[in-house]
């Protein structure tokens, strides 16, 4: 059983991360160049 809520514990701590934290990866925030073409354009 206590194995059970350390894995609940960690589960949770993750849950709340996710939930209230932001993450900021850089490969995820790239465009394409036809998007920052479009933007110019726009």
């Amino acid at each position: 059983m206590k194995r059970d809520d350390l894995i609940f514990d960690i589960i949770e701590k993750e849950h709340q991360r996710q939930l209230k934290g932001i993450e900021l990866i850089a490969s995820e925030n790239f465009v394409s160049d036809q998007v920052m073409e479009a933007m110019v354009l726009a």
